[in-house]
């Protein structure tokens, strides 16, 4: 049914009415069309007339069947290609579109729209798009250009750890499908010979040694640098043997931090006046939207970019931002709430980048003005590994 409809509409058709001279002549006129073979559809009836449609090409065909049965047609509505070309052609700026939009089409067909990854597990997948980027292949990338070969074979070589790698091609989307080594967990080296040595003076609480000989004990109190478990010991007979020290020494410690907090300080305000810098970049090429230039000054930049997503991915269309606002230096002085706030802040930090392994057991914060600076100094007692491995080497 769907290829007989996609006939007519390209023969085209066109609806009439029958409208009967005398009682009974409409189903006369279309008795007589079925023994000549003429072919009707979409008959229907109201209560005066009769309605029907034809090939366009065979309406003139029924009028002297339409005389000899005693109707009178009346052409209507007319489908199909023919009747739509004919309005399109008086329109030549229709036609016009049609042909650009075609020629468009053809064009980015032969670009890249996006670049996917897939497969990939523990290497990201910016580094591999970042990669394929340094060897052409790129959302605008022309794929002509493109030799897949190559690229599957360098990409290979940039990362190792790869199994296997394949870029397929799907229409204007291009795939880097792959595959990742299973790494199988290195054999920890027996052969190294070791010692364990204090990282920080304390005293020793618990004792984890999995390897080499002990030389204290919970409860000794240790300083930083002394000997804690020996890669070499005394066997049975009277020889040494070596080996390779390995486990844990936990104790308590004492640490601290300091934090300084100059009083006056130099910050940058706004001034609320801002520049904001536009572009977009369709298939590589940035075309500049603002013709402001870059502001002189002391001005702090904030970008973004934001790319045109399909349902394939990125697609090579995407708009930069650039908002430049002016700031000026000013002098201030804190009050001492306000450095004191500075300086509970720094310590965390210092916290968070140095004691990331410390089980902190009790503190003890104080912080003071010194002259033109508020100094805040941080006690703890803390409970930590302090077995550090040391390789003892052997002159030959």
């Amino acid at each position: 049914m769907g290829s007989i409809a996609f006939v007519r509409w390209i023969l085209g058709w066109v609806n009439f009415q029958i409208r009967p001279r005398r009682k009974g002549a409409c189903e006369r006129f279309l008795n007589l069309c079925a023994r000549q073979g003429v072919a009707l559809w979409r008959i229907g009836r109201s209560e005066e007339f009769f309605t029907a449609a034809i090939a366009v090409g065979r309406y003139e065909d029924l009028r002297p069947i339409a005389r000899k049965a005693g109707v009178r047609l009346k052409s209507g509505k007319r489908y199909g290609l023919p009747f739509l070309w004919k309005r399109v052609s008086s329109r030549k700026g229709i036609l016009a579109g049609m042909v650009v939009f075609a020629v468009t089409l053809h064009i980015f067909s032969m670009y890249v729209w996006s670049v996917q990854v897939t497969g990939n597990t523990s290497i990201p997948s910016d580094q591999i798009l970042t990669e394929a980027k340094n060897l052409g292949l790129s959302p605008g990338a022309l794929k002509s250009r493109l030799e897949y070969q190559e690229l599957q074979r360098r990409l290979m070589i940039a990362f190792p750890d790869v199994s296997w790698l394949s870029v397929n091609t799907q229409g204007c989307m291009i795939e880097i499908a792959l595959e990742e080594r299973i790494k199988h967990p290195e054999a920890e080296n027996q052969e190294k010979i070791s010692n364990l040595k204090a990282s920080a003076s304390g005293q020793i609480i618990k004792l984890e040694v999995t390897g080499g000989a002990l030389q204290v004990k919970v409860g000794d109190a240790v300083v930083k640098g002394q000997l804690l478990v020996s890669g070499i010991a005394e066997d049975a007979t009277g020889g040494t043997r070596t080996m390779r020290s390995s486990g844990k020494v936990i104790a308590e410690t004492e640490k601290s931090l300091v934090a300084e907090i100059p009083i006056k300080q130099t910050v940058q305000r706004p001034t609320g006046k801002q520049i904001v810098r536009r572009s977009v970049r369709i298939f590589g090429l940035e075309l500049p939207l603002s013709l402001t230039g870059r502001p002189q000054g002391e001005y702090q930049k904030k970008s973004q970019r934001v790319t045109l997503k399909g349902k394939t991915g990125d697609l090579p269309i995407s708009l930069y931002t650039e908002t430049w606002s002016e700031q000026t230096n000013e002098e201030i002085t804190l009050t001492e709430a306000q450095a004191e706030e500075q300086a509970r802040a720094k310590i965390e930090e210092l916290k968070q980048q140095e004691w990331k392994d410390i089980k902190i057991l009790s503190s003890n914060l104080s912080g003071k003005m010194e002259g033109d600076v508020y100094r805040m100094t941080l006690y703890c007692q803390c409970e930590e590994n302090i077995a550090l491995e040391s390789e003892i080497l052997f002159k030959p």
